[in-house]
């Protein structure tokens, strides 16, 4: 994968990845020069067979996501992807595995709609490569959900009700942006907190909307609660070791095939 100029690439040879946060699109492209264009962080970058790659920031949620989806398809991208890390519900997956979305699904109050099923589409993107060498790659499904899902035991029950492999808040916006705009859709999730690990909602509230530390709230948060500290550490941790797979990722995304509506 290179940093470079990607301007003159054909759109119908670069890919769109929505991202929630810096630190997901760091690990995916790296240090690429980074551009703000109507109020979006965006980085681009070159995989290994030549596709161009436009990897932006939207912030955390469904509003932000579609919104930066849109912006992606504006720019003329010939697919559209959401990577990032998400959490755990089926009890089988670990930290850094891997989820390949095969359908991914909407909370709607108390509802669960399905927004997009691989196959269901007259074009779609697909990948050859699932396994690589100390990696736990797989297809399952993604539930895109308007509230974070922190605890163990909320996780359970969405997952006992749902049988959905991982949750997260932006996949669904992206998928139906692409399915307005007529182009291919894929989503990856890392996994970053397994269906057993519950992370404490105040620490959950120390970044904002766009993934940017609350410095002064964290420091107070601290203060009045020293025991959170060995929670911060283990949550960086396990962003850390989610994202280590990005380079997998990329991989994927190089042997990706994007079927031609016929």
């Amino acid at each position: 994968m290179k940093c470079k100029d990607i301007k003159n690439v054909p759109s119908f040879e670069s890919i769109g990845i929505v991202t929630a946060l810096p630190g997901e699109a760091r690990a995916l492209v790296g240090r690429c020069s980074r551009d703000k264009t109507g109020g979006f962080s965006h980085r681009r970058a070159v995989l290994t067979d030549g596709t161009g790659l436009v990897v932006v920031q939207s912030g955390m949620g469904m509003d932000n996501a579609f919104s930066a989806a849109h912006w992606l398809v504006k720019k003329g991208v010939g697919a559209l992807g959401c990577f990032g890390v998400s959490g755990g519900l089926d009890p089988g997956l670990g930290i850094g595995d891997l989820v390949i979305a095969d359908s991914v699904f909407m909370e709607r109050d108390d509802e669960i709609s399905p927004v997009w099923k691989r196959g269901g589409r007259k074009s779609e993107a697909t990948f050859s490569c699932l396994e690589a060498q100390g990696v736990t790659a797989r297809w399952g499904s993604i539930l895109t959900v308007r509230e974070a899902v922190l605890s163990a035991a909320g996780k359970r029950a969405l997952f006992d009700r749902t049988g959905v492999t991982a949750v997260d808040m932006e996949s669904a916006a992206v998928a139906r942006a692409a399915e307005q705009s007529g182009l291919p859709f894929f989503a990856i999730r890392a996994i970053c907190d397994p269906a057993d690990v519950s992370i404490p909602e105040s620490l959950f509230q120390c970044v904002d909307h766009k993934g940017r530390p609350r410095v002064s709230y964290l420091l107070g948060l601290i203060i009045r609660k020293p025991v959170l500290i060995s929670h911060l550490l283990r949550m960086k941790r396990d962003f850390i070791a989610a994202l280590a797979n990005a380079s997998h990722v990329l991989q994927c995304m190089s042997e990706m095939h994007i079927l031609p509506a016929p």
